[in-house]
């Protein structure tokens, strides 16, 4: 459904975003103040962040919430 692919676009979205900055899963953990299996989990499609932490993620990584959920 609409959930399911809403969260497989962040999951690509999110790497290709980290990726750009040439940013290991670690240093964008590090940088946005998360764990490193979070964001992990977040490229798999396993987790369902929050707002804050897209907003977070996001800030982080110079892009929108828009964007990153595109």
């Amino acid at each position: 459904g609409p959930e399911k692919r809403a969260i497989r676009n962040l999951s690509i979205q999110l790497k290709k975003n980290r990726l750009k900055k040439g940013w290991s899963q670690e240093e964008l953990a590090f940088r946005a103040g998360l764990d490193r299996t979070y964001i992990s989990d977040i490229e798999r499609g396993l987790r369902n962040p929050s707002l804050k932490t897209l907003a977070r993620l996001a800030f982080t990584l110079g892009s929108s919430i828009g964007s990153l959920c595109d």
